[in-house]
């Protein structure tokens, strides 16, 4: 008889959930696909909020150029992508994604859970 109390069903593992515009998925399937993660799930979703967008913005001022970073707000999120996977990989998949925020309309964030089998 198996006894439950010894055996660990589930392991630590770290939820990624990524919300962004529809032109991305592709890019971040690729992301996923190239870190070897194994399993992910795409949804198309709707809904209401801003998803900060970060833009950089030149201006010219007595001939001189600045460039400033200036957040501007994107209110369709239709694509939700989720992986499970290492703490290590939601790192490496955070920093990946927020070099897409001067462009796009993503929020992304990841949670503690505990998964079947090994991530």
């Amino acid at each position: 008889m198996l006894d439950f109390e010894q055996v660990s069903l589930v392991q630590p593992a770290t939820l990624v959930t990524i919300a962004t515009e529809t032109v991305l998925k592709d890019s971040i399937v690729t992301l996923l696909k190239n870190l070897k993660v194994k399993s992910y799930t795409i949804t198309e979703v709707s809904g209401e909020g801003r998803c900060p967008r970060l833009v950089e913005v030149a201006s010219e001022d007595g001939g001189e150029t600045t460039t400033e970073t200036r957040v501007e707000t994107h209110t369709a999120t239709p694509v939700e992508i989720r992986a499970i996977v290492s703490q290590d990989l939601s790192n490496v998949i955070l920093y990946t994604l927020k070099e897409y925020q001067h462009e796009f309309a993503i929020v992304a964030y990841r949670q503690a859970v505990e998964a079947l089998g090994e991530y």
